[in-house]
Formats: C-alpha cells, sequence, structure tokens
C-alpha cells in the first residue's frame, strides 16, 4: 500500500548548503572562516578553546567549531559520539534545478511504500531536494 501525505504541522525550510555557507561566512570576518580543511589532530585547551592542526601543518585556535565532514567525522569521534552504524536503509537524494520555476509550493511531500519512501521539498522557487530511500541488507560501497 502507497500513501502518500504532507508531513508535520511545523515550518520546514529546506536550505542549499552553498546559501547556509555564504550566509554564515558573509556575517563574520574574512580571516575567522577555513573551509575544505583537513584535520589531523584536534584537543581542547585549557581555557576552553580548541586546537585544531591540520594535515598541511598549519594551526588554529577555535572558540567556536562547526564541523560538516560527514558520517565519519574525526570532530564526532573526537565529542565522543558513538561510530554510525548502518541501519538497513540506503538512499539517493539530489537537488533539482527548474529554470522556469518549480511547481510543488513551499511544502514537504513524502510517499511511503513497503520498503521504499521518496519525498522532495520546496528548497528555492526554482530548486527542490528529493531524495529515494530503500531498504537494503547491505550498504552498498563507502
Amino acid at each position: 500500500m502507497v500513501k502518500e501525505g504532507v508531513c508535520c504541522s511545523q515550518d520546514v525550510q529546506a536550505v542549499e548548503r552553498r546559501v547556509l555557507l555564504e550566509t554564515l561566512a558573509g556575517q563574520l570576518p574574512q580571516d575567522v572562516i577555513q573551509f575544505s580543511s583537513k584535520l589531523a589532530m584536534i584537543k581542547s585547551n585549557p581555557d576552553g578553546k580548541t586546537l585544531l592542526e591540520l594535515v598541511d601543518g598549519s594551526k588554529l585556535l577555535a572558540k567556536i567549531l562547526i564541523s560538516c565532514d560527514g558520517i565519519r567525522s574525526p570532530i564526532a569521534t573526537w565529542m565522543g559520539f558513538p561510530e554510525a552504524n548502518y541501519v538497513g536503509h540506503c538512499a539517493f537524494r539530489r537537488l533539482a534545478s527548474y529554470s522556469a520555476g518549480q511547481p510543488y509550493g513551499p511544502r514537504v511531500n513524502y510517499i511511503y511504500g513497503r520498503g521504499v519512501h521518496v519525498g522532495y521539498v520546496h528548497v528555492s522557487p526554482t530548486k527542490i531536494y528529493w531524495f529515494i530511500c530503500f531498504n537494503s541488507s547491505s550498504p552498498g560501497p563507502k
């Protein structure tokens, strides 16, 4: 049986990663953000700041660290989060562009089926984020 419906009574606003990063970066001095850095070592200092040593040998001292380094995050490991476990689902996802304007409106939509669910959410007047998630006994390649 397939059910279609609109999820939740809460406001949901999807934001493109690029737009989020540009917005955050635009509110800070240029020299305080370091994108696409490869972390070699991390430790806490007694003053509460975090010392980061990068693979290129440079060192950074941070009051705030925003980490967007994914499921096998060395930052998450350092913070004590457990390793990610495979839970039996795989997904494909994408941002779709509609140059003439996307037709779906500002809402979240899910369609559920046996072993699969798909959905899409409004991101902007010309973009939607869509996904397909399905049961799978194997996580596939890393």
